[in-house]
């Protein structure tokens, strides 16, 4: 049986405390690939890192662009692949824009981003403000 991952990353914004955070959940149960692709929200999800970033660094990384940021985001512990660095970048970049809530979701099924199908790869990701 060949599994598949399933990912969430959790990124919020406290202004008060000056500090970004990003949480990374998995699923850690096995999950057969030869399943039809399922919405990754009715999965059950563990914590398995999270990072805290300033406020001010992350604002100045926007500031120098979208490839900064993902630098910045980026960590020897922290280093998703380009497809799912570039949503959860695109996340940070709503949160700071300031008019939404301090928080939103980007949820990933490997199942889906690395398929050949073009149209299966450009939704294996997506980020839900909340």
């Amino acid at each position: 049986m060949e599994n598949i991952m399933l990912q969430r990353y959790d990124i919020s914004l406290d202004v008060e405390e000056n500090r970004l955070s990003i949480k990374e959940f998995a699923v850690l149960t096995r999950i057969s690939r030869k399943r039809e692709p399922s919405y990754p929200v009715e999965e059950n999800y563990s914590l398995v890192h999270e990072e805290a970033y300033d406020v001010d660094l992350i604002r100045g990384a926007i500031n120098e662009g979208r490839e900064y940021l993902i630098k910045e985001l980026r960590s020897d512990s922290f280093f998703p692949i380009q497809s799912c660095i570039e949503i959860i970048a695109e996340g940070v970049i709503e949160l700071f824009d300031g008019d939404s809530d301090p928080f939103s979701e980007v949820f990933f099924d490997d199942l889906i981003t690395f398929s050949k199908d073009d149209e299966y790869q450009n939704s294996g990701a997506s980020v839900q403000v909340e």
